[in-house]
Formats: structure tokens, C-alpha cells, sequence
């Protein structure tokens, strides 16, 4: 579920141009993997223990997605400024 969510995120953040915007699609889930990880407390029993599954699922998938983005970002400039 982690790498099926990482693609979808570095999908959403290549269809956008500015970098900025390609920030906020993993920062966003970020957010909701931390509220739904709060969530998981409240609900409890089983339900609780699979939004926990979920939501950490989704806050290591926006970690590793906002590395990629960045990593592809730095190496974009790089063979942008060697072109010049």
C-alpha cells in the first residue's frame, strides 16, 4: 500500500509545474496520515488498529514521496544549469 500510495503522490506532484505546488500533494497527506493516526485512538478496537495501519502507511509513503520529489527536483536543476 506504501509504494502504490509514494506513486500516486510523485504522479499528482509531476502534474503540476511549480515546485511549490509540487510540495503541497505529499505535505497534504502528511496532514491526513497525522489526523487519522490521532483518529485511530478515538475509534478504537480493530477499526482503530487498521486507521493506524493506514495512516502510518501514508505518513512513511508522503515522507519517501517528498524525498523522491526533491531528489528529482535537485537533478532537474542540476542538467538545467549545465545546459546554460
Amino acid at each position: 500500500m506504501t509504494i502504490i500510495l509514494v506513486i500516486v503522490m510523485v504522479l499528482l506532484s509531476f502534474i503540476s509545474k511549480k515546485i511549490e505546488k509540487k510540495v503541497l500533494y505529499p505535505m497534504f497527506f502528511f496532514l491526513i496520515s497525522i489526523i487519522l493516526f490521532f483518529t485511530s485512538f478515538v475509534v478504537g478496537g480493530w477499526e482503530g488498529m487498521g486507521l493506524g495501519a493506514v495512516s502510518i502507511s501514508l505518513f512513511v509513503a508522503s515522507l519517501i514521496a517528498l524525498i523522491i520529489i526533491f531528489y528529482l527536483y535537485q537533478i532537474k536543476n542540476k542538467e538545467n544549469k549545465e545546459l546554460k
